[in-house]
């Protein structure tokens, strides 16, 4: 069965619905996430067509499920957030690149070598939509009946065929809706990944994906602001002043019409991305995370804004 949805208040007061409440509420304590590379790659990536933002560093070493490396990672991981955050819960979180992209037996073994290594009260497993079917499905659901709360992030990015063709992204809005399904169908919590801002979509394209989401009855969605860096097909687009990425506030923008339209049970997970420190990209001088999340939730409250205001 799934997990029960953990409710949400929303007003212009608390104007989101944020994973760390839900975390909160869900566990009854500090929770967080143990990130993973297992050493998995991409489907778009092996055929030589990488979707047009991808950063060629995600380039991955042939060590899939090495059991030395991920044992170091969780170990490492659980330390620093013992230490920084003193957490007490925590979640294994495969996180680079498409997670069930493996045979299942392999991985069965990469994700019961990485639940052994710590106290886990879930798994978290981030992939594509191509990359997940029914014996995939059916080997997460294993992992949910032995207790774990199991979630699937799976990326979109748009709502939209003529973007996801636009940027290479290698599947259709149909193929990730099946995805959803079949993960639900297992009792699976299912996240969706979106980037806002994409080339040729602004507000009406924003709005049509978080309505889109909301209808399919996602559990959680990351929110993306476009990210250029040197390297990848995006970046000789903006070189050649083909494409302007979002500034910060046009991206608020965006992210404040589809918050209005996304359903208020869904959990936001993230509101926007930090660019690679080291690697000339666009837009310049990106806020931090925490303060870019600060100056949204104020300027909704301050304009009588929350999500899923204009949901039926």
């Amino acid at each position: 069965m799934a997990v029960e949805r953990v409710a949400a208040s929303v007003s212009a007061a608390n104007p989101l619905h944020r994973y760390s409440d839900y975390l909160q509420l869900r566990y009854g304590a500090k929770t967080y996430r143990v990130s993973v590379d297992a050493g998995f790659t991409c489907p778009v990536r092996e055929l030589g067509m990488p979707c047009v933002y991808c950063d060629p560093r995600g380039s991955r070493a042939p060590y899939l499920g090495n059991a030395e490396a991920i044992r170091d990672q969780v170990n490492q991981g659980l330390a620093f957030l013992r230490r920084r955050y003193a957490a007490t819960r925590f979640l294994l979180y495969f996180q680079a690149f498409s997670g069930t992209h493996a045979p299942v037996d392999d991985l069965r073994r990469i994700y019961d070598l990485g639940l052994s290594c710590g106290e886990f009260a879930g798994l978290v497993v981030a992939t594509r939509p191509d990359c997940l079917d029914e014996p995939r499905a059916a080997l997460l659901a294993e992992y949910g009946s032995r207790g774990l709360d199991v979630w699937v992030e799976l990326g979109l990015q748009s709502a939209h065929d003529a973007t996801l063709r636009r940027i290479h992204r290698g599947h259709s809005v149909a193929e990730f809706g099946r995805a959803v399904r079949l993960a639900q169908g297992h009792g699976l919590m299912t996240a969706a990944h979106v980037i806002l801002g994409l080339p040729g979509e602004g507000l009406r394209e924003a709005v049509e994906t978080a309505r889109y989401l909301s209808g399919l009855t996602v559990d959680g969605v990351k929110f993306h602001n476009l990210v250029v860096t040197r390297g990848t097909e995006l970046y000789r687009w903006y070189a050649a002043d083909r494409i302007a990425p979002p500034t910060e506030e046009e991206y608020r923008e965006f992210l404040i019409a589809a918050l209005k339209y996304l359903a208020p049970e869904i959990v936001v997970m993230r509101v926007t991305c930090d660019p690679p420190h080291d690697v000339e990209g666009a837009p310049p001088g990106v806020t931090d995370k925490a303060s870019f999340y600060r100056s949204l939730s104020e300027s909704m409250s301050r304009r009588g804004l929350w999500q899923g205001m204009h949901c039926q």
